[in-house]
């Protein structure tokens, strides 16, 4: 029935801050823009999934609160330097601690619109 993960769509207040952070800060490299009656839509590409960021038109942002997706979650080579790296460009850490578990040092990151990402590395 299900093969893999298609999308996984972030609403944003600002898609040009969002952009920046997703493509140039967590390196998700950029597919394509495109837009529908109510939304500006940015593309990018990780693998077989795409991140789909919308931000409406109107200007106004509708977060949507009427679901239990708790975070997304990314693989990295090196969980330290990712860490440095989003520190250098003040992204907001919410966790103390790298904490391992089920095999992997995580951590938990916030992106520009408040969406919890965890970054993970397999521990060798």
């Amino acid at each position: 029935m299900i093969r893999n993960l298609g999308h996984i769509s972030i609403r944003t207040r600002d898609i040009e801050l969002s952009t920046k952070f997703y493509r140039d800060i967590l390196g998700i490299p950029f597919s394509r823009r495109e837009e529908t009656e109510r939304f500006y839509v940015v593309f990018l590409q990780l693998g077989d999934t795409e991140i789909e960021l919308l931000q409406l038109k109107n200007g106004e942002y509708e977060k949507r609160a009427d679901g239990p997706v708790d975070h997304m979650a990314f693989f990295v080579e090196d969980l330290d330097a990712a860490m440095q790296k989003l520190k250098e460009h003040q992204v907001v850490v919410l966790s103390d601690t790298v904490r391992e578990v089920f095999g992997w040092r995580v951590m938990f990151v916030q992106g520009p619109d408040g969406e919890r990402i965890e970054l993970m590395e397999v521990i060798k």
